[in-house]
């Protein structure tokens, strides 16, 4: 799936802040309408009902604001459900941006009115899962249709062109497509609150403090590009690094760069410490031959992307999704277990707060990701 991404950096600390006033761009109904209808090519009749989803995607973002401020300011008692609440107040503003007429609020099957999501209850609160709702034509709910159109970012690299008249220059831009989420197999086991706190680049840290190991691999993708005097590309290079290789991660991510028998002489890989460097010059007799595939993987910062393996039928974005619904129906409807949770100040209540302060800065950023198709780096 070909979409053009470009890369933008932020801080940080301030991320967030700017990232909404970016998502009130798309507050602008009338602006958004005239963008949407030139973008697309749709005929002038058909105004007046994209402007109604405009006026229900700016809907949206102006709830899902409002949940994430009463979420900053609530207590443990519900400040999960609130993000919850807050976050498919986005699904359903990255739904209204992405479909057409029919995922409207009021056109949308009656199938995609609910959660799409049945809590599965477990002794453990990690152990609670979330098993999507499915019948005939695929998963139900508002996660389905959101499913439907969520894609992955595109992986993308430090670059650096090198001009045949000496000197070169340093970016960083995509090197790949976007993988669809709804090509992707989900999995018919539920996915439980570990699997996705596991997934999570921001809590990667948190876990490490309690003995629990992320699923993620650290890394970085460097390409070196040389060009030709009419700016074409005469060679090159790509190099994957892949840091703190556990034995699991081997296997689940590095099992996911697969290659084409023929272009197996592109490619070297060498032991790096605990890690892996993966080289590939590319052919460029026969450019556009060199066949392989790679894992999927989350953007975090100029010097960091994380690998995703085995849990690549969610995003950065569902993650949140699915961890937030079990947090959020916990608090909700299982009560006497929060409350004991909350007394003793548990791993799992600490880790739940962290992931509620984790996407109340990090789930608009994907939002944006999505609406503008940028890849948002932290500096």
């Amino acid at each position: 799936m070909g979409v053009d991404f470009e890369v933008r950096f932020i801080k940080e600390g301030r991320g967030a802040d700017a990232i909404w006033r970016r998502l009130a761009r798309f507050q602008e109904v009338e602006r958004v309408t005239e963008r949407v209808m030139a973008e697309r090519k749709i005929v002038k009749g058909q105004q007046p009902n994209v402007r109604k989803q405009m006026e229900q995607l700016a809907f949206s973002l102006n709830q899902a604001r409002e949940y994430f401020r009463s979420a900053e300011s609530s207590g443990p008692t519900t400040r999960a459900l609130m993000a919850y609440y807050g976050l498919i107040a986005l699904a359903n503003a990255e739904v209204l941006w992405s479909g057409d007429g029919k995922c409207s609020f009021d056109a949308r099957p009656t199938r995609f009115n609910s959660h799409g999501f049945n809590l599965v209850h477990n002794d453990s609160l990690f152990n609670f899962g979330a098993r999507p709702t499915i019948d005939a034509k695929g998963i139900n709910g508002l996660f389905g249709l959101w499913r439907m159109l969520a894609t992955h970012t595109p992986h993308y690299a430090k670059q650096t062109f090198r001009y045949p008249e000496g000197g070169s220059r340093i970016t960083y831009g995509p090197t790949s497509g976007v993988m669809a989420l709804r090509d992707l197999r989900y999995p018919e086991v539920p996915v439980s609150l570990l699997d996705c706190l596991r997934q999570i680049p921001s809590m990667i840290g948190a876990l490490d403090a309690y003995d629990e190991r992320s699923h993620l691999c650290r890394g970085v993708i460097e390409q070196r590009c040389s060009l030709k005097p009419d700016g074409s590309t005469e060679t090159l290079s790509r190099t994957f690094m892949l840091h703190h290789l556990t034995d699991e991660a081997f296997d689940d991510i590095v099992s996911r760069f697969r290659i084409a028998a023929r272009n197996v002489p592109e490619f070297r890989i060498e032991p790096i410490g605990t890690g892996l460097a993966i080289m590939w010059d590319a052919d460029m007799i026969t450019p556009g031959l060199s066949q392989f595939s790679m894992p999927e993987a989350f953007a975090d910062s100029k010097e960091e992307i994380l690998f995703v393996g085995s849990g690549d039928h969610l995003n950065e974005f569902g993650y949140y999704y699915v961890a937030l619904y079990i947090a959020g129906m916990i608090t909700r409807y299982y009560p006497h277990i929060w409350i004991k949770e909350m007394r003793s100040n548990s791993k799992a209540s600490t880790l739940i707060d962290e992931l509620v302060d984790n996407a109340l800065s990090r789930v608009p950023i994907l939002t944006a990701s999505a609406l503008e198709q940028r890849i948002y780096l932290y500096e």
